[in-house]
């Protein structure tokens, strides 16, 4: 099988020397931010097409800026790097691409640098479409701005999720909703959560302890084009359980239908009529056969 190379620093490395020191400040504490980018193959087109790039990158140099790394990176180079990592690998079908900076050597806990940028592109399969998931609300709440800012895509963040995460599937849900500090919807580990009511769509504004998520603003974009009245707010728990439609979206989760929400049955328990268009549109888009939407996607192969 051939071997797979990450990208460290600009280098291109064979995955099987690419480390990081269990001594570093990454991972002694948490001090790592990182961005997941899916890619779409066309196979008519021969083009692999990124989503959203310029935006999963700018949203990296955000988190660094807001974890105080010391860089001397520019975006351009870290999508030269993207380019040259998936190239490498010769990945010609659907990918998942993680770019990461971490503070990579032994030190104290406010040290700010030197920061690794590891670059990882792997194929990807399509997962099987989900006609619609049951969830929870869970017990655990959700990280607020002043304890550790979910607008922040840190890895240490990442804990509260899978913590309610694990909790709803002991529990027999197949995912979860985590409330803010007071009490409102905020967002599901891993994806951001819309709900539909009478024809609006209803969505936790980016004040209610959400990761700003690229794909909702993209759906968001969407449906007011269209026409579909948006609204971005706070959302009470019981108003979920009267939606007539409900949804994840993210970068890993695509659009996921949500059939119900502590066990109160969405609708009427199948993939809503909102939910079905918005995915199409989205997955069109992604493999580059909606030509309106073009300026989301990054061609690989020229």
């Amino acid at each position: 099988m051939k071997e797979q190379y990450i990208n460290l620093n600009g280098i291109l490395t064979p995955y099987s020397e690419a480390k990081l020191h269990v001594s570093s400040v990454a991972v002694k504490y948490g001090a790592s931010v990182f961005e997941g980018i899916r890619g779409y193959w066309n196979n008519e087109q021969d083009q692999l097409y990124l989503f959203s790039l310029h935006s999963h990158i700018e949203r990296l140099f955000e988190s660094m800026k807001l974890m105080k790394m010391k860089h001397n990176y520019s975006p351009e180079e870290i999508i030269v790097q993207i380019e040259e990592t998936i190239k490498r690998n010769d990945i010609k079908e659907d990918c998942y691409v993680r770019v990461a900076a971490s503070i990579e050597e032994n030190g104290p806990i406010d040290s700010q640098g030197p920061v690794l940028i590891n670059i990882a592109a792997f194929p990807l399969g399509r997962k099987p479409k989900q006609d619609g998931i049951k969830v929870s609300i869970s017990s655990w709440t959700r990280i607020s701005d002043n304890m550790m800012p979910p607008r922040i895509k840190c890895v240490a963040n990442y804990q509260n999720g899978r913590l309610a995460l694990i909790q709803a599937k002991e529990d027999g849900y197949d995912n979860t909703i985590l409330l803010n500090k007071n009490g409102k919807i905020s967002e599901a580990p891993t994806a951001t959560v819309f709900f539909v009511k009478n024809g609006i769509m209803y969505t936790p504004s980016r004040t209610c302890g959400i990761l700003e998520s690229i794909t909702r603003e993209f759906l968001i974009n969407v449906a007011l084009k269209k026409g579909i009245k948006i609204v971005e707010r706070e959302v009470d728990r019981s108003e979920c359980y009267v939606s007539d439609e409900a949804f994840l979206c993210g970068t890993g989760a695509e659009i996921i239908p949500i059939i119900s929400i502590d066990k109160h049955i969405i609708g009427d328990g199948r993939q809503g009529r909102l939910t079905t268009e918005l995915r199409d549109i989205y997955i069109k888009t992604v493999y580059g056969q909606f030509n309106e939407n073009r300026k989301y996607l990054y061609p690989i192969y020229e």
